[in-house]
């Protein structure tokens, strides 16, 4: 089971349209993707996509700094 926020090797085989891992290595370098290898393959999260395409992530709630 993986973290909702992360793409597994088998979802960016399917985000790309590449099978070889290296191949998606160099999908990820060419559009300015994060990414990180492991045993399983390359991987990715949600956050690194949607940078490399120019999104920005949706803003929470304010910092409130506290004065004692």
């Amino acid at each position: 089971m993986t973290h909702p926020a992360t793409l597994a090797p088998d979802d960016l085989e399917r985000l790309t349209g590449y099978t070889r891992q290296a191949d998606i290595e160099k999908w990820c370098h060419h559009n300015g993707v994060r990414f990180f290898r492991s045993r399983a393959g390359v991987w990715t999260t949600v956050d690194a996509v949607n940078q490399a395409l120019g999104l920005k992530p949706v803003a929470g709630p304010e910092k409130r700094k506290l004065d004692f």
